[in-house]
């Protein structure tokens, strides 16, 4: 509990003690804390337009989703910054994408919890919002610096480098799986009225 204050209060400081502590379940634990945030905020919205079991399986989907993709991610990040000259192991991209995503995964709850109120909130919400994702991009950019040992240069283009990794993997699947998929979809043609 103490680290997740400190991830708004101090962030360099819940950096730092990561550093020396290299505990890998604390990290996992503030992950899945993470993913079971984000769940919750996606139910919340989506039980105003769904059934509530329809609901609960697309939370359940994007908490499971999300805590295997933030995993990978963890890995990519390691690959990325340890060939740009980093030096770090899985912990400290893990460790990195967690803290990251847990400021902007509490803005989305927030916000989330806003909308019940009404839909004006929203404005609210844009500033909660926009205050947790600069405070986790903040925190992703300080934890590749301090815990890959790498300098500003080397840290935002491993993010580009990150950034074009998703794009071109999303790219090329689209492009590879899309006549698998245009087979799938042959029968189901609309006709006109």
């Amino acid at each position: 509990m103490e680290r997740l204050k400190e991830l708004f209060k101090s962030p360099t400081l819940a950096i730092s003690k990561a550093k020396r502590e290299k505990n890998i379940s604390k990290t996992l634990w503030i992950l899945i804390l993470t993913w079971i945030l984000f769940g919750l905020s996606i139910f919340i919205v989506s039980a105003k337009m769904f059934t509530i079991m329809i609901s609960i399986g697309v939370a359940v989907s994007v908490f499971l989703i999300g805590l295997l993709c933030s995993m990978f991610c963890g890995y990519l990040i390691e690959i990325i910054m340890n060939v740009l000259g980093g030096k770090g192991k899985y912990y400290e991209g893990l460790t990195t994408a967690t803290y990251a995503k847990f400021p902007i995964s509490f803005g989305f709850i927030i916000t989330a919890l806003l909308s019940l109120i009404h839909p004006f909130t929203g404005v609210i919400g844009f500033v909660i919002i926009a205050i947790t994702v600069a405070l986790g991009l903040s925190i992703y950019f300080r934890g590749i610096k301090e815990l890959f040992g790498t300098d500003t240069l080397t840290t935002f283009i491993g993010f580009v480098v990150l950034i074009y990794v998703f794009v071109i993997a999303v790219y090329a699947t689209i492009i590879i799986s899309a006549p698998g998929l245009a087979s799938i979809f042959k029968g189901l043609t609309v006709k006109p009225i």
